[in-house]
Order: C-alpha cells, then sequence, then structure tokens
C-alpha cells in the first residue's frame, strides 16, 4: 500500500527517491539508495532485501542481476513488490502475484515509478509524467511525481508518511528528509525541502571541507548539529 519514485540526473550524477504510504514512518522501510543505484522493497515490505539488492550493485550487478537477487532472496516474493534504478539502463521492477490492484511498475526518462494498492490506473503514468515535465533539482522533480500520482488517484487509503533522498557526490546525501505521521504528508515534505535546500551546501561543506564551512548563525535557522 505505496507507490515510489526513483530518479536520476546523468549530468550531476546525482539519484534518488521519494515514496508515500498510507501508514506511518515510511522512511524506515521503504527504500535504499547507494551512489549510482536506488532499490525497494514495498508492498510487504521486508527491509532486509534492500541491503541484499546494493551489495548485489556493489558486487558489479546490473540492474537485472540487483532485482534477480532480491527476487531470489525474498520469502514468499508473491508478496513482495521491488524495484531498481541504476545510473546506467532502464530501471526494474517485480511485482509480486499477491500485491493489492492497482499494482504494477512503470519506467521513463530516468525515472521508475512502482505502487500498490492505488487508486486508479493513472497514477503510475502520472507519476512518469510529473517527473518527466518537472523542472528544478532532482529533489522538486521526485516531489513533482509524487504530487502528480497523488492527484490521479493516490493510494486508496489517505497517506500518512512521506520520504526523500537524493545521494550527492563523496558518497554524502544531499537531501534525507521524511514525515512519519501527518494527513499531508508528501505537501509537508515539500515544504520541509524547501526549508533545507538552501542550507544543504553548507551542511556538506561541513562534512567535506570544515576549515571552510560557515558557521550555525551564517546558517539561518540551523542549529549547531
Amino acid at each position: 500500500m505505496t507507490y515510489s519514485l526513483a530518479g536520476r540526473c546523468p549530468k550531476t550524477d546525482r539519484i534518488g527517491f521519494a515514496v508515500a504510504t498510507s501508514s506511518v514512518a515510511v522512511g524506515a522501510r521503504v527504500g535504499a539508495v547507494l551512489p549510482g543505484c536506488v532499490v525497494f522493497s514495498q508492498a510487504r515490505t521486508d527491509p532486509r532485501l534492500h541491503r541484499v539488492g546494493l551489495r548485489a550493485f556493489e558486487g558489479g550487478a546490473d540492474a537485472a542481476g540487483v532485482l534477480e537477487t532480491m527476487r531470489t532472496a525474498a520469502h514468499a516474493p508473491h508478496w513482495r513488490q521491488l524495484g531498481v534504478l541504476t545510473m546506467q539502463g532502464e530501471g526494474v521492477h517485480h511485482t509480486g502475484t499477491s500485491c493489492l490492484e492497482h499494482a504494477d511498475g512503470l519506467t521513463g526518462t530516468d525515472c521508475l515509478a512502482i505502487g500498490n494498492f492505488l487508486g486508479s490506473a493513472e497514477v503510475l503514468p502520472e507519476m512518469v509524467r510529473g517527473f518527466e515535465e518537472g523542472s528544478g533539482t532532482l529533489e522538486q522533480r521526485l516531489l513533482a511525481g509524487m504530487l502528480a500520482g497523488e492527484a490521479a488517484g493516490s493510494e486508496r487509503d489517505p497517506l500518512q508518511s512521506a520520504f526523500l533522498v537524493v545521494m550527492g557526490p563523496d558518497e554524502l546525501k544531499d537531501t534525507d528528509l521524511r514525515i512519519d505521521d501527518s494527513r499531508t504528508p508528501l505537501q509537508d515534505v515539500a515544504a520541509l525541502y524547501a526549508d533545507w535546500a538552501p542550507k544543504s551546501e553548507a551542511y556538506r561543506l561541513r562534512a567535506v571541507d570544515p576549515d571552510s564551512a560557515p558557521s550555525s548563525s551564517v546558517i539561518e535557522g540551523a542549529s549547531p548539529a
């Protein structure tokens, strides 16, 4: 009972995903990212499969090989919905026969949408369209796709949580934001991203070049974490 959108930006080598669901704290259970690869396990989720897939990717497997490794490792794969998007090639997906309709996956230009228990058959096409026609940062395009999916039917149950993550250079996440419990989780994560975006580069600098990083007082509204 989840829908997710993975996307990449070949110009910047950034890759990430967004996900929303009608249960609490989806960011703790659905999706994982490494430089160059996003993996999903959803429907009846097994987060352990993320590690399985990312290890296969690090071992040299392509997207199809990563997906097959996850599917083979899955207990009761008929309950699992899996997806993989890498920086090369099309995304791939698996939807088990027990996943609740509407349930499927759809690839687009530099993106992969998957979902189950959807409110209409138009949700996935609209997610892809929203991403492909979106502008701005990868985060903004992922959010555009997710919001388009919500407008096209969303899930059959009201959304409760959402998650947005994008991997940038130096094996650092540029964005890692979640809304664990809300009546409007996608709108809330979009607002959180609007607050985070102008501060993210300063926090990145703290990791890679702390001598040059600004103080907390310079990062408006930021804490000294």
